[in-house]
């Protein structure tokens, strides 16, 4: 499995990325919180340069592979734990399992285990989601294995979209044993849901909260997120998992946080990895704008 990391200092900060996403998610986010301590961004089995895996794809098994992966990569522990989306579920089960590695948490605009049925209309779009993915799966190997993709030109992105980033993009794109591979969480989805949702409390681990605007409309409005009251209780509730536990909402933000707003991120990450060194506290309980 492929993990990059950079920066000196501790504690060390992992970071889990969404659903689908290579560790290039955090590529505006990486060089910034670098700069305060090591930062390690990875890809799930079947993402980017890590090498497809057969077997289930739930939390408890992507929480395994990722925990031999620090050891192999010799990761000083306690580590600060940043999952985005569904990553947030993959980091309440790595917690849940190995809680003596985590020093804090940050959930950035994370999903929750009960979202496929508190979300109006979630759980219909997730199961034609999964059928759709059964469909299109040959012929997605059929334009990749034949070269038709890469002859559209649909196996490169806009350099401007990935300054410094991508060439690299470009390599991981259109790989015939990698077709699909980072869809294969999907049909695991609810599994991991309800693997994560056991986690009733990070403990007196500092978790920070980071949020989408909730006035933005943009981003997974399809699958019930966009100015839902539903989504926007569950980030506020999610504070009650620690009682060290602060919100920000990122202001102009839609779900793609470390995206739109990276600074919001690595600012309040700085805060976080500030406390547990010994410096002053973030305003534990509180929710603010930025």
């Amino acid at each position: 499995m492929h993990i990059d990391c950079s920066g000196t200092g501790s504690p060390t900060v992992v970071m889990e990325a969404a659903a689908s996403a290579p560790w290039s998610l955090w590529r505006k986010v990486q060089p910034g919180l670098s700069q305060i301590t090591r930062v390690c961004s990875y890809d799930r089995a079947g993402h980017g340069w890590s090498e497809p895996s057969k077997g289930p794809r739930d939390a408890e098994t992507i929480v395994r592979e990722l925990h031999s992966l620090l050891d192999k990569a010799a990761i000083q522990r306690p580590f600060v734990l940043a999952g985005h989306s569904a990553g947030g579920l993959y980091v309440r089960e790595y917690a849940r399992e190995f809680p003596g590695d985590v020093a804090g948490v940050a959930l950035i605009e994370s999903s929750f285990p009960r979202q496929i049925d508190e979300l109006p209309g979630f759980r219909a779009a997730y199961e034609e989601d999964k059928q759709d993915a059964k469909r299109e799966l040959w012929e997605d190997r059929l334009r990749v294995w034949s070269g038709w993709q890469r002859l559209l030109g649909q196996c490169s992105v806009q350099p401007e979209k990935f300054p410094g980033w991508a060439g690299q993009y470009d390599a991981m794109a259109c790989r015939p044993n990698y077709v699909d591979t980072d869809e294969s969480e999907l049909n695991y989805f609810e599994a991991t849901s309800q693997q994560s949702g056991r986690l009733m409390s990070f403990g007196d681990i500092p978790l920070l909260v980071i949020t989408r605007d909730p006035d933005l409309r943009e981003g997974m409005s399809a699958r019930g997120v966009a100015q839902n009251p539903v989504w926007e209780a569950e980030q506020e509730g999610s504070k009650s998992l620690s009682p060290l536990s602060w919100r920000v909402i990122a202001r102009n933000a839609g779900h793609m946080v470390p995206l739109d707003r990276p600074d919001v991120i690595v600012a309040e990450m700085t805060r976080l990895i500030d406390y547990l060194r010994g410096g002053p506290a973030p305003p534990f309980g509180s929710t603010a704008t930025k």
